[in-house]
């Protein structure tokens, strides 16, 4: 590289004293530089004479050829600095409960015995807390039930899940394979408030599309809060399906048919994502099967 540089320069200045001196070096060294490249190359570059340098015909040549070839060193230095850069640092990651159940908590387990020398530290808060946070520069990146509508984010498809029905294991319909939303239509529904997120609005209109206005006796943030109260008897509720994961009491998850509401999961950042997020989406995305700039749509 440092031949080539030498000839680059020599080959812009045609001139030993200016050449070396943007080299910061004696014109003998250059000369060195440049006799032991021609010797490698078996050919002649330079034409010397007392009142001037010139390039030959090969030196012409060479010379676009030694410019490219620098250029791409200085790019793959740069490439290299950025790896770097992304293999350490923190990476501020926000959830909620419910999406750490579902399977995102054993990815980032993953990611971080892969990874060691990247921190990752996990948030939970409501998913409009979570786009704030983000527009903020807070936290890096939001794992979200709902798309964000601004210019300055990016979402990318995750991966997605069925509704359940989630009842009392005392329930009349307890003993049933599955249920539809109408079947519940005579119950209290817990619910997600909402106004809360785009996720709460989809699963309010899977109920009344069914046919019925729910009478609603509590509403939550968080999907991870119904469990208990419809334990405590508080009614029914539809949610994701990994909200049966780790959850224990007197319950029961009914699948719904037909036609089970999806619940999808969103990965969103800012525009411009820093080195060690580059690293953790790309991981993501090879862990969940993703192509490695992410899947719009499922």
């Amino acid at each position: 590289m440092r031949q080539l540089q030498c000839f680059v320069v020599l080959a812009e200045e045609l001139s030993f004293t200016r050449a070396a001196q943007r080299l910061n070096m004696s014109q003998p060294p250059l000369s060195t530089q440049i006799q032991t490249l021609e010797r490698e190359l078996d050919a002649e570059l330079i034409n010397r004479t007392s009142r001037k340098v010139a390039l030959t015909p090969v030196g012409e040549v060479f010379r676009r050829r030694a410019r490219n070839m620098l250029d791409q060193y200085e790019r793959s230095l740069l490439e290299i600095r950025e790896i770097k850069r992304g293999q350490e640092g923190v990476v501020e990651i926000s959830a909620t409960g419910s999406i750490l159940r579902g399977g995102l908590s054993e990815l980032l387990a993953s990611f971080a015995a892969a990874h060691p020398a990247i921190t990752l530290r996990v948030h939970e808060q409501p998913p409009a807390a979570q786009i704030n946070e983000v527009l903020s520069r807070r936290i890096d990146v939001s794992f979200n039930r709902s798309v964000p509508r601004l210019a300055e984010l990016v979402y990318e498809y995750a991966w997605q899940e069925e509704m359940m029905a989630l009842l009392r294991s005392d329930h009349p319909l307890s003993a049933r394979a599955s249920v539809s939303i109408t079947d519940l239509r005579d119950d209290q529904h817990v619910v997600l408030r909402p106004e809360s997120s785009d996720f709460a609005t989809y699963v309010m209109s899977c109920i009344v599309a069914s046919g019925y206005q729910p009478s609603v006796s509590q509403q939550v943030i968080d999907a991870q809060s119904i469990p208990s109260l419809v334990a405590a008897g508080f009614g029914v509720s539809i949610v994701p399906s990994s909200i049966a994961r780790l959850t224990a009491g007197p319950l029961i998850f009914l699948p719904i048919r037909p036609n089970p509401p999806i619940s999808q999961v969103y990965i969103v950042y800012r525009q411009d994502p820093v080195p060690s997020l580059q690293l953790f989406l790309a991981y993501i995305r090879r862990k969940l099967g993703h192509g490695p700039k992410g899947v719009r749509n499922p």
